[in-house]
């Protein structure tokens, strides 16, 4: 594995920081510095499948920084606003839909009650 696929790992995970923690410095330089320190811990390997594993490490940690982490802002009336970004990965729910509603949990199926309804 050449050493330009491991510097272009650390180059995306960098990206991925920044993507992932946009506007929340103290975060952003903390996942920074840890990037950095990973990096630095692997810089002596030298046996080939090692580097490519930690390549290949690094290169899956920035593709769940940028598809998975969403930050949530707290508004004035107690709920998050959580702030999507195009690269955000979405899902459709539909295992959940599709799913055996017995084997979801003890009120899974269960019409709910209201208050009232006593």
């Amino acid at each position: 594995m050449s050493k330009n696929l491991a510097l272009q790992a650390y180059r995306n995970a960098l990206r991925a920081t920044r993507v992932a923690f946009n506007g929340d410095q103290v975060v952003l330089h903390a996942a920074r510095t840890r990037v950095r320190e990973g990096f630095e811990s692997n810089r002596a390997l030298s046996d080939e499948a090692e580097i490519t594993k930690a390549v290949t490490e690094l290169n899956e940690v920035a593709r769940f920084l940028v598809k998975n982490i969403v930050q949530g802002e707290q508004e004035k009336d107690g709920r998050y606003f959580l702030k999507f970004h195009d690269k955000t990965e979405l899902g459709s729910n539909e295992s959940i839909k599709q799913s055996n509603r017995a084997n979801m949990g003890s009120l899974a199926g269960v019409k709910a009650r209201k208050c009232s309804d006593n």
